[in-house]
């Protein structure tokens, strides 16, 4: 990857093994609605197995994303029903991977332009550097969240994910 922009992710074992669970089991409690992430839950498209990942949500321009390259997001490909849990709050969504590098990089830019800086996507970029649309798509893919009109079930503990 161009060192001009940087992953400032923590450590995928802390992640995976302390920071996910601990957020999956805290979300669907009081202290749902204090913490800076939501779960997003979504079933696999051929295994159907069902994943609860913490994710980080950006509001932007009325839209809602989520800033990704995780795995679970090829589920996301031409969008797919899903459960938003937030704020200790479940809501139904439907949830497209957004993967063309012009779209990426036009959301990137709104969020940058909305207040989201670069750290709060785990991203380093360098000072100076603005970088295209392809250099931020080979970083991060974009999930774009629409509120589903079907009712959502109340929150519960699935699998993890």
């Amino acid at each position: 990857m161009d060192p001009t922009i940087q992953d400032r992710r923590p450590p995928r074992w802390l992640t995976r093994r302390i920071v996910n669970p601990l957020v999956r089991r805290l979300a669907p409690t009081r202290f749902g609605s204090r913490l800076p992430v939501a779960v997003l839950r979504v079933t696999g498209r051929r295994s159907g197995r069902r994943f609860e990942v913490p994710v980080g949500v950006h509001d932007v321009d009325g839209r809602r994303l989520i800033f990704t390259d995780a795995p679970w997001r090829l589920n996301l490909r031409g969008g797919a029903p899903a459960e938003l849990l937030e704020g200790g709050r479940l809501s139904a969504v439907r949830a497209t991977l957004v993967e063309d590098p012009a779209q990426v990089g036009a959301l990137f830019r709104a969020a940058f332009a909305a207040g989201t800086g670069p750290e709060r996507i785990a991203l380093r970029i360098a000072p100076g550097h603005a970088p295209g649309d392809e250099e931020l798509a080979a970083h991060r893919h974009v999930v774009l969240l629409e509120q589903d009109p079907s009712p959502a079930a109340p929150p519960g503990r699935g699998a993890g994910g």
